[in-house]
């Protein structure tokens, strides 16, 4: 898609979510509307729920970080809507946010995205004791001290793995900023295995930074990329909330579904002692859901949701 079919879509889309907008004003002028970037109300909900279960709403999926931003900007300069009651739900990325970031209706996280909640040790022990049902105070809390000594590490390893790929991400975003690549790249269009190789602990890197067209045919084979900007510019920030999240995510669900099938397997087992059933689906295309209740929720959410004040 060149860039102007790009912006065309977008101003498209922006329309079309207004107009969402506007009938949702019209079923209950009272009614909250708020607006996600893309498949985040699935983290949202139950959380605006849970902290907030006075509030009617209901979700407006924007189809962007871009949209939602169009879209407040359009209705608070609207002569009729500026005073509506909405909420505003975007993901920190890569960006400075200093247009937005002073706005009380706008939540931005305090990571790279959403999907950096889900990775902590925290929720890797939650969902261990749920879905997997250890804990240290159960016959197999050797076990489960195992299971999460052997996450970390693994973790580690990954974390190390994917840097670079997040590395050459940030170098490729700050060009397409200053116009010195063209188009939009597609990231999402990328699978974990692509990148690298996740077994119980152990990681392979599968990638080559320093052949950008390796990893996105879409690029100039000849396009050589520094990444001494991009290192400098993580330098300090913690990899686990800084890096992808999208990629985060995937890491986590693939090393459950190998802790899934050690769980399972009849032959020898590397974590669990005894054979167990885990009822966990782990699709990849609704993870951001099947292990929401498990993921962190950051202060800085209870206390946006909790100083709105409406009508």
């Amino acid at each position: 898609m060149s860039r102007v079919d790009v912006l065309k879509s977008s101003r498209d889309s922006v329309s079309v979510k207004f107009m969402e907008f506007t009938r949702i004003v019209s079923k209950n002028e009272n009614r909250v509307a708020l607006f996600f970037e893309g498949e985040d109300e699935k983290y949202f909900s139950g959380r605006i729920n849970n902290i907030r279960p006075d509030i009617v709403w209901s979700g407006v999926n924007s189809k962007g970080k871009s949209n939602v931003i169009k879209l407040r900007n359009k209705i608070r300069c609207h002569a009729v809507y500026k005073n509506s009651p909405c909420l505003f739900f975007v993901d920190h990325d890569f960006d400075s946010n200093v247009d937005i970031c002073n706005f009380t209706d706008v939540y931005i996280t305090p990571c790279y995205s959403i999907e950096n909640f889900y990775i902590s040790n925290s929720t890797f022990e939650r969902v261990l004791t749920a879905e997997f049902g250890l804990s240290d105070a159960t016959e197999e809390y050797k076990c489960y001290q195992k299971a999460i000594d052997i996450f970390k590490d693994t973790k580690n390893k990954y974390l190390e793995a994917i840097a670079p790929f997040n590395f050459l991400i940030k170098e490729i975003r700050d060009k397409e900023e200053k116009g010195e690549i063209e188009g939009n790249l597609n990231i999402n269009n990328l699978v974990i295995d692509d990148l690298v190789s996740i077994n119980i602990g152990s990681v392979k890197k599968k990638f080559n930074e320093s052949v950008p067209n390796s990893i996105f045919p879409e690029l100039p084979s000849d396009l050589a990329i520094s990444l001494s900007d991009s290192e400098e510019y993580f330098k300090g920030r913690c990899s686990e909330k800084w890096f992808r999240g999208k990629q985060h995510l995937e890491f986590f669900r693939s090393f459950l579904i190998k802790l899934k099938e050690d769980r399972g397997n009849k032959a020898v087992r590397k974590i669990f002692n005894k054979k167990g059933k885990v009822k966990l689906n782990l699709t990849k295309a609704n993870s951001i859901s099947e292990l929401s209740q498990y993921a962190d929720t950051p202060n800085c959410l209870k206390q946006f949701l909790e100083h709105q004040e409406f009508l």
